[in-house]
């Protein structure tokens, strides 16, 4: 596989690594009913890199490197590569260069040489790390514009934060997360759910660290600068410019994954920590007109299978969306033999080899809240989504499944073994907005508005600039 993330594998980063911690929803929680004070497209701070002890750059613009009191170290001149590394907390050029400070800035200047407070500055990253720590951990070649700050972390790895304007931000994520050409009314969409997402961040510290407000990767939303804008997704951001979705007076924290399965879920069995974002409680429906729901309970296991055998004419059905990469995420099949499973669960409790894996509690999506694993020596049960699709490595693309045993599996790899066949719907948490289901509406010829109060009927769309 080539080392640049695909259509479907960009979708899948806002996916799974969201943040569990009970900061997140303190953090929420704080700011809840207070009236949302924020400066035309303020300047946001976004950590590129955090794990790696050099970075190589190519500056598009004259940089003029400062420490943290402003004073000037260097200059780097456009079109030359340049290599930083840190050791022992200080920073040493390629040239044998060593900056006596514990931290750079790296500042565009004009072509006088002369530096100004707007960052028009372009400048080139080798090999940018992302999923970093999960299965398709990579790197690849990306543009930025804006200014560059180096600091040591408690890693002894550099922390690399890029600093520039709310909208111009939003220019690297949203081809990063929905693909740049998809079309307009689905990237507009997508647009204002990032903007939300990224307004809540610059309000509360829910991202936030030491130099940064946002990251740049999984654990928040995908950016990658100038590297994957097209003309459609620039043409979003500029047309939504300043609207976010707001609950309650306070920007929300507008969740999106790849496909919903068909129908979409609510937080409350999702993420047990943010169980009191009321902006998606009751929030869960089905994924198409209502005239196409076949009113099937899936909270029962008879329901799933019904789901499964008659597939219903969802936004997200790949029919509809016309995108390669719904195809294997509208519906998948996992299969993985008793070994396997019963070595999995055993890093969670040892019940001997796995008899049957069943849901003792289902969401209204069909999305398993309550997972049962049943043993030779006793029974595991572990909850809520992510949790059980984690058991699986790698993780499953989603908790919408059913498992049935059978004596012989027919994957290539594990032909013969007995085993269990595990048949799935979507891919992702399931809560806020499907994007599959986004790109299908916007082909329908639904507005950005519709599509957005289609996957977030409990929120309104603000202006705030």
């Amino acid at each position: 596989m080539k080392h640049i993330l695909t259509a479907a594998a960009i979708i899948s980063v806002a996916i799974l690594a969201i943040t569990t911690t009970t900061a997140y929803a303190k953090e929420v929680e704080g700011i809840a009913n207070k009236t949302i004070k924020i400066d035309k497209n303020p300047g946001i701070k976004v950590l590129l890199m955090n794990s790696t002890t050099t970075i190589t750059l190519t500056p598009q613009t004259t940089r003029i490197v400062y420490d943290k009191n402003d004073k000037q170290l260097d200059k780097f001149p456009l079109g030359s590569p340049i290599t930083l590394t840190l050791k022992n907390g200080k920073f040493t050029k390629d040239d044998g260069k060593a900056f006596d400070a514990d931290m750079l800035k790296l500042v565009a200047a004009d072509p006088e040489g002369k530096t100004t407070d707007n960052p028009d500055g372009i400048i080139a990253i080798k090999q940018v790390p992302f999923g970093v720590g999960w299965w398709w951990e990579s790197a690849e070649d990306r543009i930025y514009r804006g200014n560059l700050e180096l600091y040591p972390n408690d890693k002894n790895k550099i922390d690399v934060v890029l600093t520039l304007p709310l909208e111009e931000y939003l220019r690297g994520v949203v081809p990063s997360e929905i693909g740049g050409n998809s079309p307009v009314a689905a990237l507009g969409a997508q647009a204002v759910a990032a903007r939300s997402a990224a307004v809540l961040a610059l309000t509360t510290k829910i991202y936030a660290g030491s130099h940064h407000h946002i990251t740049s990767d999984v654990d928040s939303q995908a950016f990658s600068g100038l590297t994957k804008c097209t003309d459609a997704s620039d043409t979003a951001v500029k047309e939504t410019a300043g609207v976010i979705l707001s609950f309650e007076g306070r920007p929300v924290s507008a969740y999106y994954a790849s496909n919903c399965g068909g129908y979409t879920e609510d937080i409350r069995n999702v993420w047990d920590n943010r169980a009191n974002d009321k902006a998606y409680w009751d929030a869960a429906r089905f994924d198409g007109e209502p005239a196409n729901n076949p009113k099937i309970d899936l909270t029962t296991d008879a329901g799933v299978k019904q789901w499964f055998d008659n597939p219903p004419d969802a936004y997200c059905k790949p029919a509809n969306a016309k995108v390669d990469w719904a195809k294997s995420n509208w519906r998948w099949e996992r299969q993985t033999t008793i070994d396997e499973i019963t070595k999995l669960v055993a890093k969670h409790k040892d019940i001997g080899t796995i008899k049957e894996i069943k849901a003792t509690k289902r969401g209204p999506s069909g999305r398993m809240i309550q997972c049962q694993f049943i043993g030779e020596k006793g029974t595991f049960e572990i909850g809520p989504e992510l949790k059980i699709r984690s058991v699986w490595e790698p993780p499953l693309k989603s908790s919408v499944f059913t498992a049935e045993t059978t004596a012989t599996l027919t994957d290539k790899d594990k032909a013969g073994k007995p085993g269990f066949i595990l048949r799935g719907a979507g891919w992702g948490h399931g809560v806020g907005m499907c994007q599959t289901g986004a790109v299908s509406m916007a082909r329908l010829g639904k507005t950005y508005k519709q599509i957005l109060n289609h996957y977030f009927p409990n929120c309104t769309l603000e202006k705030l600039y």
